[in-house]
């Protein structure tokens, strides 16, 4: 079963990986109205991010990083998925993957949440939205 902080720090690591990959992709989006989504998504991450940081510091608790490990092997397959073909559809189809990945893991912690915060909840159903949004988004740009 999770606890606050794990969700809270799920949620956290969450977002960091959904800037991070699109940091990796902003490079290739010549079409501006593509790169403006996705400045949105990561905006919005960011947003989220900061609120599960600040929860977890006002528990006293000091966050987890991702390892770098993990960090290394997303940007490894990013670049090797864009190597070939950094075309929008591409890269929109990337992001939809990832928010797929996101929404899957986040469902699981949900699942396994034995906590009573509320606003802990109340931000991972709030991150849940937020790529379900982005999937919607990407679609017509595949």
């Amino acid at each position: 079963m999770l606890k606050d902080t794990d969700l809270l720090n799920h949620i956290r690591q969450t977002t960091e990986m959904g800037q991070d990959g699109i940091d990796m992709v902003m490079e290739y989006a010549d079409y501006k109205p593509f790169r403006e989504a996705l400045q949105d998504q990561k905006t919005e991450y960011g947003k989220i991010y900061r609120a599960a940081d600040t929860m977890l510091r006002s528990r006293g608790e000091e966050p987890k990083e991702i390892s770098m490990m993990a960090k290394l092997s997303s940007e490894l397959s990013s670049s090797m998925k864009t190597m070939h073909d950094h075309s929008t559809s591409k890269i929109a189809e990337l992001m939809i993957q990832g928010n797929t990945r996101g929404m899957t893991k986040s469902l699981q912690c949900l699942d396994q949440y034995n906590g009573s915060d509320h606003e802990v909840k109340a931000l991972a159903e709030k991150l849940l939205r937020t790529e379900e949004a982005n999937i919607e988004q990407m679609k017509p740009f595949l």
